[in-house]
C-alpha cells in the first residue's frame, strides 16, 4: 500500500481547504492506536509507504492526468493506491485505472449534476462523468443531499444509492460483495454527521457517527480491495483535528483490508 496525497480544491463550490487534507492525515496517522475493534486486529504491522504529494496545480485537467498516471504506475507495480485528497473531483482519475471494478462511494451528496457553476468537472460532478465514462457497478451510501437533477440521473441508470436512512441496507450490500472481484472504495468525509466531522468542504446535517462509518468499513473485510481513495478534508474547519483523526482511522482500516485481500507474501 503507498499513499499518495493530491493537494487539489480548486472547484470546490461552498469551503477550500482541502489541499491541505494530505498533510493533516499524515500529521494525524502516527498519532492513532493501531487496534481496530471493528476488524478485530492490530494494525501495527501494516507497511505504507508514502509517495508524498503529488505537483501542486490549480487546472483540473493537469490534476486529473497527474493522479491517473501516477495510480497506473501504482497499479502496474503491484502496489495498492491510498489517495488523499484534496476534493472529490480526484476520484475521477484514481479509479480510472481500475475501471471495471465494484466503485463504493461513501458520501453526503450524489456528485452527478451535469455542471455546477459552469463547470462540467467539478467535485460535484465527477460521478456523473465517470458513469459516462466508465463501466461502474456502483455503491452508493450515505446520500441525503441531491438534487432533482442527480436522482433523475441515478434512476435512469438504475444505480443502488442507499441513504444515511438505510444503513442496515448498505451494510447488507457491502457484505454481499463477491469476495472475488475487485473493489475501489471513495470515501468523502462529509458522510459523516458535522458533528463528528466538522472540518470538510460541504458540511450536511443528518450524517453517519464515526462509529457507524468505521463498522460500515469493516463490513468489506475480506473483498478485494484494489484502491481507495479518501476525500473533502478540510483542515482550516477542523481546529480540534478530530477530521483528520477520522480520516486516518479510516486509511489505516482500509489499508489493511486491502493488505489482506493481496495475500500471504513471499519471505
Amino acid at each position: 500500500m503507498v499513499m499518495v496525497g493530491v493537494p487539489f480544491d480548486a472547484t470546490q463550490s461552498y469551503r477550500p481547504g482541502a489541499r491541505q487534507g494530505p498533510s493533516a492525515v499524515r500529521y494525524a496517522l502516527p498519532n492513532m492506536e493501531f487496534y481496530s475493534i471493528e476488524l478485530g486486529r492490530s494494525l501495527e504491522d501494516l507497511s505504507i509507504g508514502d509517495a508524498g504529494d503529488l505537483e501542486y496545480t490549480s487546472d483540473v485537467v493537469h490534476m486529473l492526468r497527474f493522479v491517473e498516471e501516477a495510480v497506473a504506475e501504482l497499479r502496474d507495480s503491484g502496489k495498492s493506491p491510498a489517495v488523499v485528497g484534496g476534493e472529490h473531483t480526484i476520484t475521477l482519475a484514481s479509479y480510472r485505472p481500475f475501471c471495471g471494478a465494484t466503485l463504493v462511494v461513501f458520501d453526503a451528496h450524489l456528485d452527478m449534476r451535469d455542471e455546477i457553476y459552469g463547470l462540467k468537472t467539478s467535485h460535484a460532478t465527477f460521478l456523473r462523468r465517470l458513469l459516462e465514462s466508465c463501466s461502474v457497478e456502483l455503491l452508493h451510501i450515505g446520500g441525503r443531499a441531491f438534487s432533482d437533477e442527480e436522482l433523475e440521473f441515478a434512476r435512469s441508470r438504475g444505480l443502488k444509492i442507499y441513504t444515511s436512512q438505510d444503513l442496515d441496507g448498505a451494510r447488507e450490500a457491502l457484505s454481499g460483495l463477491s469476495r472475488s472481484d475487485s473493489v475501489y472504495v471513495s470515501l468523502d468525509l462529509d458522510v459523516l454527521d458535522p458533528a463528528f466531522a466538522p472540518g470538510v468542504g460541504n458540511p450536511e446535517p443528518g450524517g453517519l457517527s464515526s462509529s457507524e462509518l468505521l463498522q460500515l468499513i469493516a463490513s468489506l473485510d475480506g473483498v478485494s480491495l484494489v484502491g481507495f481513495d479518501v476525500v473533502e478534508l478540510s483542515p482550516p474547519y477542523d481546529p480540534s483535528g478530530v477530521t483528520s483523526a477520522i480520516a486516518a482511522k479510516a486509511l489505516l482500516m482500509l489499508a489493511s483490508i486491502a493488505d489482506r485481500s493481496r495475500g500471504p507474501r513471499g519471505p
